[in-house]
């Protein structure tokens, strides 16, 4: 399954959920068509997915395919959000990522 079909999923499985929200992340760069240059827009190395769990803790999803791997850019903003308490989840599945989730496979 491609990256980008594992992401739908996994926000379509968090959507009915009540004990947390979630919603893609963007990062990168877009041409403006009337200067001619770009804007960068989103953080280096963030995760595809971010969201909210009920008590204010910050959720970060790193989707991968099943042969990608995180850049050191994400393994940086991964210790980052650890750091500060937050919970980040590394998925290559909608089940990698309920097993992650506190209560597990809700």
């Amino acid at each position: 399954m491609a990256e980008r079909d594992i992401q739908a999923a996994i926000l379509a499985a968090l959507a009915g959920r009540t004990d947390l929200r979630a919603w893609r992340n963007n990062a990168g760069q877009a041409k403006n068509l009337q200067t001619g240059g770009y804007v960068k827009f989103g953080v280096v190395g963030q995760a595809d997915i971010s969201g909210i769990l009920t008590g204010g803790r910050r959720l970060e999803i790193e989707v991968k395919g099943p042969t990608g791997r995180q850049s050191e850019q994400q393994r940086r903003f991964q210790a980052m959000v650890e750091r500060y308490g937050g919970l980040y989840i590394l998925a290559r599945s909608v089940e990698d990522v309920l097993a992650a989730l506190p209560g597990g496979a809700s």
